[in-house]
């Protein structure tokens, strides 16, 4: 299948902020990605290591269709090579064991169960971009909405070739340091992953953040003040912004656990900032878990891991003064 975003002409591929110079015969940082007799080829369409339904918290996503079924996708490979990737046997490896599939037995899947959604996830989606455009633009003609789980490292043309048919960005902002994306990413950079962001937020499409808590990496208070900072800053107050806790996993298993403190601390520090929907993820946090209406203070949404009940929200509003709610609903 021939990749888009290909400059022939200069040999680079313009899906990924790493903007890679692939020679005829060689493949891309992700290397799902060749460029076979001067034309790119994408190794991944088709080729499908998980589809299966799962709540849309799961992603997660708390604004976008709450309390429903989205059915999941990812194929494999990654443009970053994170140290404390907790998918790495996808996002790492070129895997064989993978099903075929074609972009209508993915919106059929959806169909058939009754989800409201399709979401590209566990493995970095911009590498099997032209799939998931594919089933997108499918998904669309059968009224069902499509969601990207990413690390934000797409193309501004990436992000607008696919936003028509998209309609919820959940990015990966990992840190708020050059230095942590450098050293546990594999060379990556920050500034791409906030000019998608701001992309993201400019196409006025649902967006939702969240950062993974590494004790000693991401987590000083004038990091995440930074961070807290840009983001009102850039995005406004009504992003929602999941905070979760870090298990050691894959190459950092030398790294301790965050704890409940750890997360709590940072979701404090978001809610005196100012940030409407702060969120907890990955440790049992009852305020943390729950959306709160900016206005009057209602509680609108409860959450009990996976399960959710939506009490307070009616057409998208509170119930109690009639604020609407950023989202989907």
């Amino acid at each position: 299948m021939q990749a888009r975003l290909f400059d022939s002409v200069t040999e680079t591929c313009n899906l990924c902020s790493r903007r890679c110079r692939i020679p005829r015969g060689k493949r891309g940082f992700c290397n799902v990605r060749e460029n076979v007799a001067g034309n790119l080829v994408t190794l991944t369409y088709g080729k499908i290591t998980a589809c299966g339904i799962d709540p849309v918290e799961k992603k997660p996503l708390y604004h976008f269709l709450p309390g429903t079924g989205t059915v999941s996708v990812s194929s494999f490979g990654c443009n970053f090579t994170c140290r404390h990737c907790q998918n790495h046997t996808l996002s790492q490896e070129f895997r064989h064991d993978t099903e075929r599939a074609e972009p209508e037995d993915i919106v059929w899947a959806a169909v058939r169960t009754g989800a409201q959604s399709i979401s590209f996830t566990y493995n970095e989606p911009t590498v099997f971009y032209e799939f998931m455009y594919d089933v997108s633009r499918e998904a669309q003609r059968e009224g069902l909405r499509t969601a990207v789980i990413t690390n934000g490292y797409m193309t501004e043309d990436a992000v607008r070739d696919i936003a028509p048919y998209m309609d919820a960005f959940h990015i990966d902002l990992k840190a708020f340091s050059d230095s942590f994306y450098s050293t546990v990413c594999g060379g990556a950079h920050l500034q791409p992953v906030l000019d998608t962001i701001s992309c993201v937020s400019e196409l006025q499409k649902h967006l939702e953040l969240v950062t993974l808590i590494i004790p000693g990496y991401n987590d000083a208070p004038e990091e995440i003040s930074a961070m807290l900072s840009w983001e009102k800053e850039t995005l406004g107050c009504a992003v929602p912004h999941h905070f979760t806790a870090f298990t050691p996993m894959y190459a950092m298993t030398d790294v301790r656990p965050a704890v409940h403190a750890d997360v709590d601390a940072v979701f404090r520090q978001a809610k005196e900032a100012g940030l409407y929907y702060p969120y907890v993820g990955n440790v049992m946090h009852a305020e943390g878990s729950a959306t709160y209406c900016p206005e009057c203070g209602e509680r609108l949404i409860l959450r009990t891991g996976y399960v959710c009940r939506t009490p307070g929200v009616k057409d998208g509003c509170c119930v109690k003064c009639g604020r609407k709610i950023e989202g989907v609903f």
